[in-house]
C-alpha cells in the first residue's frame, strides 16, 4: 500500500549519502514536515542535497536523531525521475549501486541507520 513519505537526502561525515524516509498523515502534513526540517538542518550548516514529498510503499523502522554513523549499515539505491517522486530500492548484501546524479532518473547510492519492516 502506498503511503505519503518525507525523503531526505543529506551528505555524511565521510563524503557519502544519508537517505531517511519518515511517513505523514498526508501530502500537507508531508509539506511541512520537509520545509521544517529542510530550515533546522540549513540553520545547522547542513542543508539537505534533496527533501521531497511522495509515495512509496517501502516501509522503514523510524528515524532515530543522533544515529551514530557505524550504525548506518542499510543501504539503498534512490532514484529520483526528473518528472517528480523517487523509488527506494533496499540493497541485498553483496548488491552493487553506481551513483549517477546527472542521469534520468539521478541515482543516489545511499546508507541509513532505518531498516526495513517486514511489511515494507
Amino acid at each position: 500500500m502506498l503511503k505519503t513519505v518525507l525523503l531526505i537526502l543529506t551528505l555524511t561525515g565521510d563524503g557519502g549519502t544519508r537517505v531517511t524516509l519518515t511517513d505523514s498523515d498526508s501530502p500537507a502534513d508531508c509539506e511541512a514536515s520537509r520545509e521544517v526540517v529542510s530550515q533546522i538542518l540549513t540553520e545547522a550548516g547542513s542543508p539537505p542535497l534533496l527533501a521531497r514529498c511522495g509515495d512509496s510503499a517501502l516501509r522503514l523502522t523510524p528515524f532515530v536523531h543522533g544515529t551514530p554513523p557505524e550504525a548506518e549499515v542499510h543501504r539503498y539505491r534512490v532514484e529520483l525521475p526528473a518528472a517528480g517522486g523517487f523509488t527506494v530500492h533496499p540493497l541485498a548484501p553483496g548488491e552493487t549501486c553506481t551513483p549517477a546524479p546527472e542521469a534520468d532518473p539521478a541515482v543516489h547510492c545511499a546508507r541509513s541507520g532505518q531498516s526495513v519492516l517486514a511489511d515494507g
